[in-house]
């Protein structure tokens, strides 16, 4: 379930970022596999390791962490493609969006 809603967002955000490109559905498919994967195991792992960071800046970090993943998802795939960092972040927070206006609705 968490990777097709990953899916449906990745391609919302393809339609509004012109620095994220899909050059297939497979790419798109694999790359929200990738997401899933790395949020799932990786992910909580990697808040762990940087707590006294993101504490540090006031959570700030979590946003650098959040591009970032998203980044490393987006190299696992040969067809997809985003652009720098600071788009990667911005992703990220329209992605948490995305995600928990229509897909999070676990109290239904």
């Amino acid at each position: 379930m968490r990777w097709a809603a990953n899916a449906v967002s990745l391609w919302i955000v393809a339609m509004i970022f012109s620095g994220v490109v899909f050059y297939d559905g497979t790419s798109l498919m694999v790359t929200a596999l990738a997401l899933t994967l790395l949020n799932t195991f990786i992910k909580p792992v990697l808040k762990i390791l940087s707590l006294p960071l993101t504490i540090l800046t006031f959570g700030l970090f979590s946003l650098v962490l959040n591009g970032l993943v998203l980044m490393v998802a987006f190299s696992y795939t040969s067809g997809s493609l985003i652009s720098d960092l600071p788009t990667a972040m911005v992703v990220s927070i329209v992605l948490w969006l995305i995600n928990g206006l229509f897909f999070d609705k676990e109290d239904d």
